[in-house]
């Protein structure tokens, strides 16, 4: 077996049990994360542009401070209130799940009307909207939820790749 492979197996057993054990500020940290991601190298562009001002400034970089103001205040926003953030995407993507899964709905009714269908196609999209619905209503406990299902992911995906990597290293 690998070194790398054992490495890698070991690190995604770590991130899902770390997942798994602090499911309620894992997602904040992993925010926080995502943040300074996206702070430090806008910061290091400005700094850039600034120090280079004196050689004049293109239309290009403008857009690039433009867009690296952007960046900071994002940066800073998902640093300073990661729960803000949480919540507002909770709400966006169980609003867009629920647009997907109305829309789901009418197109199997449209199906139906014209074809004798059946409507057993239909228990998708109504779980779906139901799952979109329970979002809406609980966005905490979903967040929950799903960095759990993330984090038991990862310790399932890790002790696979060690079976498989031991499965290979036999057949060799």
């Amino acid at each position: 077996m690998k070194l790398d492979n054992v490495m890698r197996s070991f690190a995604t057993i770590l991130v899902g049990v770390l997942l798994i054990l602090m499911k309620d500020s894992a997602i904040h940290l992993i925010v926080r994360v995502i943040g300074v991601a996206l702070l430090v190298p806008a910061l290091v562009s400005a700094l850039g542009i600034f120090i280079r001002r004196n050689d004049g400034v293109s239309m290009r970089d403008m857009f690039i401070s433009a867009v690296d103001v952007c960046c900071v205040a994002l940066g800073l926003w998902l640093v300073i209130s990661p729960g803000t953030f949480v919540g507002l995407l909770v709400v966006l993507l169980s609003l867009a799940l629920f647009c997907f899964s109305f829309f789901q709905l009418y197109r199997l009714y449209v199906a139906n009307r014209f074809a004798d269908g059946n409507w057993k196609y239909a228990i998708v999209p109504v779980l779906l909207l139901l799952v979109s619905i329970v979002a809406l209503a609980l966005p905490d406990r979903t967040v929950s939820f799903i960095t759990m299902l993330i984090g038991i992911a990862a310790l399932v995906s890790g002790l696979s790749d060690i079976v498989i990597s031991l499965i290979v290293d036999r057949k060799r």
